[in-house]
């Protein structure tokens, strides 16, 4: 998956029209996309017009009691939902005629779409949480990788408040998250170590013009 700050330039983004922009979230029965089911999906556009917010009544599964400890969705809270299949072509249609999709691990939520038949195009795609990992800066393993955090880390970067492991709640500030990155710094009270998004930007360019990366 494309790193947008290793390019050194996010002028692009930010250009962007916000109605062409769409932010993806899911609430899944579990991490694995070949077995488990999607339980509620929510889809908002770059301007916050809300294009789809659904649970949804997984297939195969009964119950799912991990998940649900996480998520707080319950089988008896989707029994009269409808199913995924009965939303493909409406979701399919705002990811394939966005010009830019937004999410938090996105890779995770984009896995559990295609699996279930929807395609997305070839639409790229800007994962808050790969994008924000330099700006805490911490190294995995000691290695070159940044290690990834929540998104209420993330959130609390950026003095975002939110109800978490709610998918239209983690779309919102996931797309708040997206825009602050391009647009300012951490929030006031901070750590004083915290750096923008926009640093990170510019250090790549710099490296890259010195033929660091």
């Amino acid at each position: 998956m494309r790193l947008w700050y290793k390019t050194g330039d996010v002028a692009a983004l930010r250009e962007l029209p916000r109605n062409r922009v769409v932010c993806l979230d899911v609430e899944t029965t579990g991490l694995d996309p070949n077995a488990d089911e999607v339980l509620q999906v929510a889809l908002i556009r770059g301007d916050e017009v809300v294009l789809m917010s659904s649970h949804v009544r997984p297939e195969r599964h009964v119950r799912w009691p991990a998940a649900q400890r996480v998520n707080g969705i319950s089988p008896e809270m989707v029994a009269d939902c409808p199913p995924l299949s009965s939303l493909s072509q409406e979701l399919e249609r705002h990811l394939c005629g966005a010009t830019l999709i937004v999410g938090y691990n996105v890779a995770f939520d984009l896995a559990f779409v295609r699996v279930a038949g929807i395609s997305c195009g070839n639409v790229p795609v800007f994962d808050v949480m790969r994008e924000f990992a330099p700006v805490v800066g911490r190294r995995r393993g000691g290695g070159r990788d940044y290690s990834w955090v929540p998104l209420e880390r993330c959130a609390r970067h950026y003095g975002i408040r939110f109800r978490a492991h709610d998918a239209l709640e983690d779309a919102r500030a996931t797309l708040c998250c997206f825009w602050a990155m391009l647009e300012r710094g951490p929030a006031r009270g901070s750590s004083a170590a915290a750096k923008s998004y926009l640093s990170v930007v510019a250090d790549y360019a710099s490296e890259k013009s010195h033929g660091g990366v």
